[in-house]
């Protein structure tokens, strides 16, 4: 029997610059005016959190400033108080918003494991995670059926194939009278007539 888990609310916080990059002012007019509650720390270094909970729009403020700031030397990324991977806030972020946007709820199926974007996400229940890498999970429109006809089985068993006669003779090799050509097909006789001039 599947619960649904209520996301717990985070707090995620992305402190920036001061930089000389060219995107530097783009970056502060992203942070001041987008979802997250922006704060000048000293001249040139800005702090912005964002609650992340049930809000598509939080996540993807998140995603879209550490897309201007991440490969700065000066940014850094917190999860309550401790640091946590610019990258992967940024990957959880644009992951999060599109469940969110897409089913209103986490929907992700983590059938090769866990990713690491995964740790930082309001979103994440463990144990449906772990029921999904076990295979208990199963999800309409994943599954497939595959059904083997009788030749196929045949070949499988080592057997002649059932709907084969035994006494046909394949040649290894093609007899040269099969290399001829054929005579044409009074199909292609009618095509060439329509096609006149």
């Amino acid at each position: 029997m599947a619960t649904r888990v209520d996301p717990v609310e985070r707090v995620v916080t992305v402190v920036f610059g001061p930089s000389r990059s060219k995107r530097f002012r783009k970056a502060v007019a992203e942070a001041q005016s987008g979802v997250g509650e922006c704060r000048e720390l000293e001249p040139g270094r800005y702090e912005v959190r964002f609650l992340l909970g049930e809000k598509a729009a939080a996540y993807a403020g998140l995603a879209r400033l550490l897309e201007h700031v991440r490969h700065w030397r000066a940014t850094e990324v917190f999860e309550d108080e401790e640091k946590a991977s610019s990258f992967h806030a940024k990957e959880m972020g644009w992951c999060a918003d599109s469940q969110l946007r897409l089913f209103g709820e986490c929907r992700f199926h983590f059938y090769h494991g866990v990713l690491p974007r995964c740790s930082l996400c309001p979103l994440f229940d463990a144990e449906r995670a772990i029921r999904d890498v076990l295979g208990e999970n199963l999800h309409p429109g994943a599954l497939f059926n595959i059904e083997i006809n009788r030749a196929i089985q045949a070949q499988l068993r080592g057997g002649p194939q059932a709907d084969l006669d035994p006494s046909v003779k394949v040649p290894d090799f093609l007899p040269e009278e099969w290399g001829q050509a054929l005579p044409p097909s009074p199909d292609a006789e009618e095509d060439d007539e329509q096609d006149g001039p």
